[in-house]
């Protein structure tokens, strides 16, 4: 079954409006927040534990395997009974015969019960608008792309992300290397000092997101961070109402490679002002640092995807649905850049004839 949230007034449908926050009946035009619908809907998920442990409890990985391998695909609309086509890991969606939203709750349950969800802050025209803007401010991008009349498609999506809480025990051992240079007359004489540097730190991380969606750019996702996590919220379906969805079809598992690999890259960042002191760096020489095993939570993190024609082409683009920041690569304008040339050359110029002339002058005085 597709099931929807309907108004409590007039059994209508209810659509998150992002920009103010409420759930908004189109029918009679009432209002409600999530508290006001809580248990409306709700997935069937264990209320003792979270996505973390569920995945890896007695028979989960089989059961996750199974799951992500179905090919049904059919639902039932709650709301005119038409049958609901959808790719196999779409959570919500809308029916295309009535455009009811539709929550197909038996893909968020048990494993695949969400934690938290981060609700959208920009609806539908704010994020056309904020993306207009953020083209605007190109350098290269070209007059007219600029236009409604290119947007081929924007979607709302609730993205499946893992957020991940880590402790770590950092200890490194390396050698610092540091130069001074003493002039006397047209004598310079440069010293080099090596010092044995060891660091050691006790550093945590609170909700480090990686999205859990294979089909979706990872880059792209990291593009947009960060979310502002203390807006997060325990997951209630209200929110997804007039949005899509998708659910994970990768692990907190499967990504703990992408999530070593930015923590260090965090450690490094850390580490770096320690060293200011050594003008010519420190070499690692050995690293004893211990990354304990994470705490994983599962939420759904909301990002506006655009699909955008401009002369026959197609661009792609995403917008963080919390904090408006867009990510994407847009045309470069070639007309732009022959005006830039030519501004250079002409500048060019016009500085080569002022400095043969300053020096012909000085030859002829």
């Amino acid at each position: 079954m597709a099931d929807s949230i309907k108004c409590p007034n007039c059994s209508g449908n209810l659509i998150f409006d992002a920009d103010r926050q409420l759930m908004v009946c189109e029918y009679c035009m009432s209002s409600f927040n999530a508290e006001q619908l809580k248990n409306t809907i709700v997935p069937e998920a264990p209320a003792d534990s979270d996505a973390g442990e569920r995945i890896h409890r007695e028979g989960a990985k089989e059961n996750i395997r199974k799951r992500l391998g179905d090919e049904g695909q059919q639902f039932i609309c709650n709301a005119c009974g038409a049958t609901v086509v959808t790719d196999k890991n779409t959570s919500a969606t809308f029916c295309a015969f009535c455009g009811s939203p539709a929550i197909i709750s038996q893909r968020m349950s048990d494993e695949f019960s969400p934690d938290y969800i981060l609700p959208f802050k920009y609806g539908k025209d704010e994020a056309i608008k904020t993306f207009f803007k953020w083209c605007k401010g190109g350098r290269w991008t070209p007059f007219d792309f600029v236009s409604e009349k290119n947007i081929e498609k924007l979607t709302g999506l609730y993205v499946p992300f893992w957020l991940y809480d880590v402790k770590s025990d950092v200890d490194v051992i390396g050698e610092g290397t540091h130069e001074q240079s003493v002039s006397s007359g047209d004598t310079t004489t440069v010293t080099t000092s090596y010092y044995q540097v060891r660091r050691h730190m006790n550093l945590a991380w609170r909700k480090i997101p990686l999205d859990g969606a294979e089909r979706i750019d990872d880059k792209l996702m990291e593009a947009i961070e960060p979310f502002n996590i203390k807006d997060i919220k325990p997951f209630d379906p209200a929110y997804m109402q007039g949005f899509f969805a998708e659910r994970y079809d990768q692990t907190g598992d499967d990504l703990k490679g992408r999530l070593i690999t930015r923590l260090k890259e965090y450690i490094t960042e850390e580490l770096k002002p320690t060293f200011k002191q050594y003008n010519k760096g420190v070499k690692i020489k050995q690293d004893n640092t211990l990354i304990f095993e994470p705490e994983m939570h599962y939420a759904m993190m909301p990002v506006w995807f655009l699909h955008y024609k401009y002369n026959g082409k197609d661009y792609n683009f995403c917008m963080n649905g919390q904090t408006g920041e867009v990510a994407g690569v847009p045309p470069v304008s070639r007309l732009k850049r022959i005006v830039l040339f030519f501004s250079i050359l002409a500048i060019t110029v016009c500085i080569t004839r002022l400095i043969t002339g300053l020096i012909m002058g000085g030859f002829v005085g």
